[in-house]
């Protein structure tokens, strides 16, 4: 599904529009999920992906085919680099220092292989910008967290506080949930 072989690259870098927007519509689904992970909202994450898409016509002719999966590979930076565009625009991060952290407060491990991706997803997409970030660029996407500092002009020790910050938020939601389905079951319902 996030394939793009070469000779689609070739045709769509010699203006085959048609294939380009089949190519689009294939791919739509994954960058939307992308952005609505940094973002947490459905409608700014289509205004990012159809902003991506364009920065990516405009490019086509540029890219250089590697393998299937770097078209998306491509596709997938831009569109977190306009989605963290849009959040530094709203510099609402509510980014804080590990010093105000608790140390008692750190999880030892989380267990989130009960959870569907969508309840997942959906408490991802409940954390706070700042949050949200630092985890999809450090869990999701695998950037470390002195690039997550570079990326976001902030330090690595705040990077990490929002990591931790965001994963203690994570397992707490969780564990809501766990209560909720253990209270249910136990009740019978």
């Amino acid at each position: 599904m996030r394939e793009v072989p070469q000779s689609e690259i070739i045709r769509c870098q010699s203006k085959d529009s048609k294939l380009v927007g089949q190519i689009f519509l294939r791919l739509h689904p994954s960058l939307i999920s992308l952005c609505y992970r940094y973002l947490g909202s459905f409608s700014d994450a289509e205004d990012v992906v159809m902003v991506s898409w364009m920065k990516v016509l405009e490019r086509l002719p540029e890219f250089h085919y590697e393998h299937p999966l770097s078209f998306y590979a491509w596709i997938k930076k831009i569109c977190i680099n306009e989605s963290l565009g849009v959040l530094r625009k709203r510099n609402n991060f509510h980014l804080i220092s590990l010093n105000e952290l608790p140390e008692e407060s750190e999880p030892h491990h989380e267990e989130f292989s009960n959870v569907d991706t969508q309840t997942l997803l959906s408490f991802v997409a409940k954390l706070p910008e700042g949050y949200r970030t630092v985890f999809n660029l450090f869990a999701v996407e695998g950037y470390s967290h002195a690039e997550i500092a570079h990326l976001l002009q902030i330090s690595e020790s705040t990077s990490k506080s929002q990591y931790r910050k965001a994963r203690l938020s994570l397992t707490q939601s969780y564990q809501s949930i766990q209560k909720i389905n253990n209270h249910e079951s136990s009740k019978g319902i």
